[in-house]
């Protein structure tokens, strides 16, 4: 099986304009939690990373994170944190370096943006987070139902004005290699090329189908 050829159960999640940041240690320990079984039952252990900017707009050097408490305590930010600009954050279970290694793409991926600091500074936003999950479905159904469940609730907690479902391979065949890997979806491969917070959030506004979701 070629690597980008696995098949993946994806989800979105678009939180509302209000909603607490999932990079805060309070929102995302809990939500990190409910997923410790899930990542513990990839063929290796995960791996994240954050990019993160003072306010001179230097990267905060974070050095190697993985999917443990200790990891987590370094990147979210608490009442404390004052110098930390939050961007993104990607997590691989099992690592990066693995999946290169085994050519073969991973049991379970995550990806998390911030709106405010993707160019969008001083706009009216429709969604304040995007957050794209994708777990591989030979990982068998309940693996899929765990994650599901978890983002179901934190889609409630926070009031997600999309969270919705699709299925697809991690990437699609092209000039002999692949394109539109679902690591990639996060930043390039989500919407439309116009503003999506110019726009209403429906069907078209997407590059991909995606089917709404009940919040838990």
């Amino acid at each position: 099986m070629a690597f980008f050829s696995r098949d993946y159960e994806v989800f979105l999640l678009l939180a509302a304009p209000d909603a607490p940041p999932l990079w805060e240690a309070a929102q995302w320990l809990p939500f990190a939690a409910s997923l410790d079984g899930v990542v513990a039952q990839a063929r290796g252990k995960a791996s994240v990373r954050s990019h993160q900017y003072n306010p001179k707009g230097k990267p905060i050097p974070f050095g190697r994170l993985g999917w443990d408490a200790k990891s987590h305590a370094k990147w979210t930010h608490t009442p404390q944190t004052t110098e930390a600009r939050f961007m993104s954050l990607e997590a691989w279970a099992p690592t990066w370096t693995i999946c290169e290694k085994d050519d073969q793409a991973p049991d379970l991926f995550l990806a998390l943006a911030n709106e405010s600091l993707l160019g969008l500074a001083g706009k009216t936003l429709q969604f304040s987070q995007r957050l794209v999950c994708a777990i591989a479905t030979d990982m068998g159904p309940e693996a899929a139902a765990t994650l599901r469940l978890s983002l179901a609730q934190l889609a409630a907690q926070q009031e997600a004005v999309i969270f919705a479902h699709t299925q697809r391979q991690w990437g699609r065949a092209a000039y002999g290699g692949f394109t539109g890997a679902i690591q990639d979806m996060l930043i390039g491969g989500l919407f439309q090329p116009d503003d999506p917070h110019a726009r209403p959030l429906d069907a078209a506004t997407f590059r991909e189908p995606w089917t709404r979701m009940e919040q838990a």
